[in-house]
């Protein structure tokens, strides 16, 4: 039996699976305009926009090119405890396991007496998901920004925004903001033609006509985690009537109501 072509295709919407740092319009300026801020001597910056709009592979991308120029740590995923937090970073920053930290004072005097230590080149934390991050833990963090020894990217949800600027230790002390907007429709064919030319899969763009991409974009609300899953469902499909039902596929323009199947799947439309 050969091989159905639908089915490596599907797997490059696959979230979490790949790292694909895509250069759209909106996320280079947004990566522009970090970069020149993590250059600058500030303490602390709010990088914000709606949940699936590209935060995190940005952050990923500002790591790599970062890490091998400046101090750097990059922390994906929350922490919810002082504790925790404090010893990964120490393991993070040297590369080695941590002792017992007894809280934030003590980190502070282990973090200066270490022979590796440079007080004066600031360690740039970047840290996603930061609405989920404890008052408590924040306070810690806001303090260690102080002593200028670390500086802090704090990455949210746009929805959380007002909440968090709101907050007395943010509107004191962020010192830059920088939004990352949705995808327009024309940055959302280029995302995908990026996307399928990265991984090989280029001429599977044909199938998408002008009107069906518009009303992906639209479907979607520019988002472009919202965008894979949608993507991936219908090229399931796709891959389902390969095997069984061949003939029903057009190979030269995708099925309206493919799209239409992968929406209602994905919770975007109503059967």
């Amino acid at each position: 039996m050969s091989k159905n072509r639908f089915s490596a295709v599907k797997n490059i919407f696959v979230e979490g699976t790949v790292f694909d740092y895509i250069n759209l319009d909106k996320s280079a300026l947004s990566y522009e305009k970090l970069i020149q801020a993590l250059q600058k001597p500030l303490k602390l910056i709010l990088f914000f926009g709606k949940p699936g709009v590209g935060k995190t592979f940005l952050l990923r991308k500002i790591y790599q090119d970062l890490r091998n120029k400046q101090p750097i740590v990059f922390f994906p995923q929350p922490f919810f405890n002082e504790t925790q937090f404090l010893t990964s970073l120490y393991e993070e920053i040297f590369n080695n396991e941590s002792p017992d930290i007894q809280g934030y004072e003590h980190f502070l005097k282990l973090y200066k007496s270490h022979e590796k230590t440079e007080l004066s080149n600031a360690i740039t934390v970047l840290l996603d998901e930061a609405q989920l991050y404890p008052d408590e833990l924040i306070e810690k963090i806001r303090l260690m920004a102080d002593t200028r020894l670390f500086k802090f990217l704090f990455t949210i949800h746009k929805t959380e925004k007002e909440e968090v600027l709101a907050k007395d230790y943010f509107t004191t002390r962020i010192w830059e903001t920088v939004n990352l907007p949705d995808s327009p429709a024309e940055e959302m064919r280029l995302y995908l033609e990026k996307k399928l030319l990265y991984h090989g899969y280029f001429e599977y763009l044909s199938l998408f006509k002008t009107n069906q991409l518009r009303y992906m974009n639209k479907l979607t609300n520019g988002n472009l985690r919202t965008l894979n899953k949608l993507l991936y469902k219908f090229f399931e499909i796709c891959e389902y009537y390969e095997e069984y039902r061949p003939t029903y596929i057009n190979r030269k323009k995708a099925k309206d109501k493919f799209i239409e199947m992968a929406a209602i799947d994905s919770g975007l439309i109503d059967a």
